[in-house]
């Protein structure tokens, strides 16, 4: 038995195991940072990327004559997003659709009806 290189391996141990662990894991950003950092960008950034991706879609839909159109309802507030056939004009897909937006109008106006605001 070499007694060198026993002393040489404990002092290894001893020295290593009081430095510090470095952790080797990478983490992805979990749903709840994702979101504070896309709210991080401000709102003319993020109109700008809503503008490109529409574009770029507006181009691949072009091969099947159609057009995404993105709006706000009225009466809800909610985002509607629609692809509509460029030659008839006819609404094709509407996401959320029709009855979905009227089940919201009418949900409001049950609440206002049910809860009075108090000043």
């Amino acid at each position: 038995m070499d007694v060198k290189a026993i002393n040489t391996q404990a002092a290894l141990d001893m020295n290593t195991a009081n430095m510090p662990q470095k952790s080797r894991e990478f983490h992805t950003p979990d749903e709840k940072q994702k979101e504070e950092l896309f709210s991080k960008l401000n709102k003319a950034t993020q109109n700008d990327i809503i503008k490109k991706t529409v574009e770029k879609l507006n181009e691949k839909l072009k091969l099947f004559n159609s057009s995404l159109h993105i709006e706000i309802d009225k009466d809800t507030g909610i985002q509607v997003v629609k692809i509509i056939d460029n030659d008839t004009k006819e609404v094709i897909r509407q996401l959320p659709p029709e009855t979905t937006l009227k089940i919201a109008k009418y949900i409001d106006e049950i609440t206002g009806l049910l809860f009075e605001k108090k000043v």
